[in-house]
């Protein structure tokens, strides 16, 4: 082979790699930086990121869309809240909010709500959250779940990078999310309606579940006298809870003490111990409380906790459905 055609057949690779990776980079730009548009069935749901009013416009009219689902909640005092309301209306559409999080395991109500949404409302969809990565990526793999004959794995393609979203860090929950279904078919082969028997009826959002009861009578407190409540709690969750001795990266029990005008006397914590708690089981906690100096009544608000090092990051349960405890105490 002469110089020329080995000259040739390296330019030929040069130029093949450089058209592979400039294609990589727009990939990347459509979906990191752009509107991250695809099809998820076509004629009945599609996806994005956040949409300008224009950009909304021209995608329901390339799509014939006749509902717009928002994953990102009721935000009317938001310009893109605004906008999009304000197209959806020009287009006499229906727009659907949902409140999703990609940080966090949807609560059991919210997803229940999402699967009536899908059987309910008029199609094609658009469903957007912010990056349409994560939270967008959750609601099209249940579309492809509940409408096709797919696979929970094939399902779950809706969550690859090349739709922006990333198995790591705290968005790691909505790939969790779709762990849990796994795990509740135990060997099963995924239908449509066992998703659906699933979200109505047996999912549970990780640890964050509990049924919290008072132990005993309901303390009548002598003013200006500390007082202790016994709070029993049940692990009603899917997953074992973890107790920390540290101030902070396990699960606690919170209980705060409000007054009659509703002011925060102080709050109490509970769990700051070495251990664990199945699901299933119970445990019962001694919550303890500083003298109280005005006679009435007062209330009490308690609600289990996943502590975190950082505070931003604390969940509590009631984020994701879980029923607090809210009980009265008489101060005389």
């Amino acid at each position: 082979m002469d110089a020329s055609a080995r000259f040739s057949r390296r330019n030929l690779l040069r130029y093949l790699g450089i058209g592979a990776a400039v294609a990589l980079v727009a990939e990347g730009l459509r979906v990191f930086a752009f509107t991250n548009r695809h099809t998820i069935i076509p004629g009945i749901a599609y996806r994005s990121a956040q949409l300008t009013p224009d950009e909304l416009d021209a995608e329901i009219r390339r799509h014939g869309i006749r509902t717009v689902l928002n994953l990102r909640g009721t935000c009317p005092d938001a310009g893109w809240y605004d906008g999009e309301a304000r197209v959806t209306h020009q287009h006499n559409i229906s727009q659907e909010d949902l409140c999703l999080s990609a940080k966090r395991l949807p609560a059991p109500n919210e997803v229940r709500r999402m699967i009536e949404v899908l059987d309910r409302t008029e199609r094609p969809i658009l469903m957007h959250c912010q990056r349409g990565a994560d939270r967008t990526g959750l609601v099209a793999t249940s579309v492809i779940l509940l409408f096709t004959t797919a696979t929970l794995d094939e399902a779950r393609r809706q969550l690859w990078p090349r739709y922006g979203h990333i198995r790591g860090g705290r968005t790691v929950v909505i790939d969790e999310f779709f762990e849990f279904y796994e795990a509740w078919l135990a060997g099963r082969s995924h239908t449509p309606d066992l998703y659906r028997e699933w979200v109505a009826n047996h999912y549970r959002p990780g640890p964050f579940s509990a049924e919290l009861s008072v132990a005993g009578e309901k303390p009548v407190v002598e003013r200006g006298r500390g007082f202790t409540v016994s709070i029993r709690v049940k692990n009603t969750s899917v997953q074992r809870w973890v107790f920390r001795s540290g101030p902070a990266g396990g699960i606690q029990l919170r209980a705060s003490l409000f007054n009659e005008a509703g002011v925060k006397l102080h709050t109490a914590r509970a769990g700051l111990f070495e251990g664990s708690l199945e699901p299933g089981q119970s445990r019962e906690f001694a919550v303890g409380f500083p003298p109280i100096a005005a006679s009435g009544r007062h209330l009490i608000h308690a609600d289990m906790l996943d502590s975190q090092p950082i505070d931003l990051h604390d969940s509590d349960f009631v984020q994701y459905g879980s029923e607090p405890l809210l009980f009265d105490v008489t101060v005389k």
